[in-house]
């Protein structure tokens, strides 16, 4: 990850597009390492250890410890909950205790709430735009209660959540803190972090990190993630051709094509010898064209349906067995019809 420093504020205000472009990005980075033991989820990251339970939808919040302090979490907060979409929302109480500096007993306990709150894109330092981003706020009260360590030679009694609501209320060592991640598709860990810590309503730290979509590309055995990655490459690609091909139906370059609507465009050719009738075509969305060859008193000899798919195409009628003269090429599309002669020699 990098520190980054910008106007977190304004970040954290955003919706629907956050942007780093005048941000100043460190260029000093550390990492972040998760690995499993047995049956549960270490994560490591600037001298600090967090403890993770995975179930099937969740990610638990069990235990952290540090140089100064371990906290086994009797009552774990759920970090993550699988699917979000914006407007989704977990919360609860969370309780844990343990050694501090071991002089002390240390207990910490608090409500919180994560909540998808907002969605959007990322304009990234250098310009590149990431899309369907979901931003995720953590609001958590915390509260604490230190005793001497020889407290901790007796049962160390039970917080229940009518504890908590009691406890919180008279706190004045209360303090809340915000946790913002913003997720993106096709990406395993949050692009973008901000925190902040407040005491009686004043903002004592902020931070903001990056983790840079390039790096995580770089994962190993991320295999799904790449998957996504390939989808929405795929989607970006067929959204340009869609746009060309709308592009194409309206500017001077393709002023020569027939046009039927507004989403529907069209040439003619006869092959050497006139024994077919090319049409190639441009739509913006799938269309049903229905083409009649026909001699000009009416009578049809051919007759063709042909759905024809959103961009560039082409489709022929065979002309092989009528006799040379003047015909009538009728297409239809949709109720729309456009009549062209064809001179078959």
């Amino acid at each position: 990850k990098q520190q980054v420093e910008t106007d977190i504020d304004a970040l954290l205000g955003g919706e629907g597009e956050w942007t780093l472009e005048n941000a100043k990005v460190g260029k000093k980075k550390y990492k972040c390492s998760y690995m499993m033991q047995e049956d549960t989820l270490r994560g490591v990251e600037m001298n600090q250890r967090s403890y993770l339970q995975e179930s099937r939808n969740q990610i638990d919040v069990i235990g952290s410890e540090n140089f100064m302090e371990q906290m086994n979490y009797e009552m774990p907060e759920t970090w993550l909950r699988f699917p979000m979409q914006k407007g989704d929302s977990v919360s609860g109480y969370f309780d844990g205790a343990g050694p501090y500096c071991e002089r002390f007993f240390l207990r910490r306990f608090g409500t919180y709430m994560t909540k998808a709150d907002a969605t959007g894109k990322i304009v990234l330092p250098q310009g590149d735009t990431l899309r369907n981003v979901i931003r995720l706020h953590t609001e958590r009260y915390v509260g604490t209660i230190a005793l001497p360590i020889d407290t901790m030679r007796y049962k160390i009694p039970v917080f229940t959540v009518d504890s908590i609501v009691r406890h919180l209320a008279p706190d004045t060592a209360k303090v809340r803190e915000d946790i913002y991640r913003w997720y993106a598709d096709g990406y395993r860990y949050p692009v973008l972090e901000a925190k902040t810590l407040n005491y009686l309503g004043k903002r004592l730290t902020e931070d903001i990190f990056y983790c840079p979509p390039e790096m995580q590309e770089a994962l190993a055995y991320d295999a799904e993630n790449e998957a996504v990655r390939g989808r929405l490459a795929r989607e970006v690609a067929d959204a340009r051709e869609r746009s060309l091909a709308r592009k194409n139906l309206t500017d001077g370059s393709l002023d020569s094509k027939r046009h039927i609507g507004n989403d529907f465009a069209y040439d003619l050719s006869l092959s050497e010898g006139n024994n077919l009738v090319s049409v190639s075509y441009n739509a913006t969305r799938d269309v049903k064209v229905v083409a009649l060859i026909a001699n000009t008193q009416g009578y049809v000899f051919r007759r063709m349906e042909q759905l024809c798919g959103e961009g560039s195409g082409l489709f022929t009628l065979d002309c092989s067995t009528l006799r040379r003269g003047q015909y009538i090429l009728y297409m239809n599309m949709e109720g729309e019809q456009k009549a062209e002669k064809i001179n078959l020699k």
